[in-house]
């Protein structure tokens, strides 16, 4: 392997660790905070998952301007100030007393220094940096995430735990700032690989020019299909640790199986990009809908038969299919609709899909406050992916 290519993988991995840092916690370590912040605050756990919502809404809406500066800027000074902004809302939120307070440190500061810092602009850093095995590149760069998210998950349980919440939000904000010397060092311009220019798959199958993607069906298709999984992914996941303790399960053992979920997602995305890379962008609709059937059914099995084996089957179906989707719908992105609008693209995708990662938690939250089950719920999650399964099959780009 050459210097260069070493530099690029080097630049992968750096990529996924901040992201496991980041989003991981944003996306997965909170599922631990989940009883702690309802118990101190004295309120439910729909409230809680209400700022959780909201904090999705707030980056859903700022992504398509995140996406814009960072395909002109380039991504090291958006990460930068991402990171210190969620560094900022952590530190707010060991202080909350009330739900509003709740609501700016969380869903406003730290949710918006998450998608500026962990999100699009490393993803766009890979796209750019990586000439060939773009899809691998990713999925190396979302497996190192998972494998950290998977190693912090435990580690913020037991901090909860011995030192509390309010004490593991600012010792997180501070790991996050010290981090920051990363993206100042290594994604400079001089670091990225310049790709020569291509022709957008969209224009080779005869759609309409990128610069009118939200014309294209193509890009609703794919948008309200990654709309479903995104969804059903945030409202599985929050509430996960929630799900396994209502079942006895001690709530540092609730971690860690919820960090083997994670664990799962690695070598599914790694299939995933191997895929990627080697098969048409014509066929990757048809994979990506077959995952999210039978995703969907595998969740259904514990609406059917709640269960402690049935919660495990819905554990290890989110693990094993939560892996692959964003991998294959990036790539798919880039093959369509071309490398230099790649930030932009994902940012307006990312917007769309707010309503439901919006929503998703907060009706866990509330059908749980309501029935004292997530069995309802977790019946429509599952109808929800099959049906966004389906409709991926509808997509044939390569037949214009």
């Amino acid at each position: 392997m050459t210097t260069t290519k070493r530099a690029r993988w080097g630049l992968v991995t750096t990529t996924g660790v901040l992201t496991g840092f980041g989003h991981g916690f944003a996306a997965f370590a909170v599922s631990a905070l989940l009883k702690p912040l309802a118990v101190d605050l004295e309120t439910g756990r729909g409230a809680v998952s209400t700022a959780i919502g909201l904090g999705r809404l707030v980056a859903g809406l700022a992504s398509p301007t995140i996406g814009r500066i960072t395909d002109a800027r380039g991504p090291r000074g958006m990460v930068m100030v991402g990171m210190v902004v969620a560094a900022l809302g952590l530190f707010g939120l060991a202080f909350v007393r009330t739900e509003i307070e709740l609501y700016l440190a969380w869903s406003l500061v730290f949710s918006l220094g998450v998608a500026a810092g962990f999100t699009i602009a490393l993803d766009k850093l890979v796209v750019a940096s990586m000439t060939e095995k773009r899809g691998m590149g990713l999925a190396v760069r979302f497996s190192i995430s998972a494998v950290v998210a998977t190693l912090i998950v435990p580690i913020v349980t037991a901090m909860i735990e011995h030192v509390g919440w309010r004490q593991t939000c600012t010792i997180w904000g501070g790991i996050i700032l010290l981090l920051l010397p990363i993206p100042y060092f290594f994604f400079g311009a001089r670091h990225l690989q310049q790709s020569p220019r291509q022709t957008p798959a969209a224009t080779k199958i005869n759609t309409p020019a990128r610069n009118s993607v939200l014309r294209q069906p193509a890009f609703w298709i794919i948008a309200a299909a990654l709309t479903a999984q995104a969804s059903v992914t945030a409202g599985l996941s929050i509430h996960l640790v929630a799900l396994m303790t209502d079942f006895g399960l001690d709530p540092v053992f609730a971690a860690t199986l919820f960090g083997g979920m994670i664990l799962l997602t690695v070598p599914v995305r790694l299939l995933a990009g191997y895929t990627s890379d080697r098969v048409t962008a014509s066929k990757l609709p048809l994979v990506l809908g077959a995952l999210l059937i039978l995703e969907g059914i595998a969740v259904s099995s514990f609406a059917l038969a709640p269960s402690f084996t049935t919660m495990l089957i819905v554990t290890a179906a989110l693990g094993i299919a939560a892996g692959a989707p964003m991998v294959l719908v990036l790539v798919l992105c880039a093959e369509l609709f071309g490398q230099d609008s790649f930030g932009a693209v994902q940012g307006k995708l990312m917007m769309i899909q707010v309503p439901g990662t919006m929503l998703a938690p907060i009706i866990a939250g509330y059908a749980h406050d309501l029935t004292g089950s997530y069995v309802i719920v977790i019946a429509g999650f599952s109808v929800v992916l099959v049906a966004g399964g389906a409709m991926l099959w509808l997509l044939r780009p390569g037949k214009g």
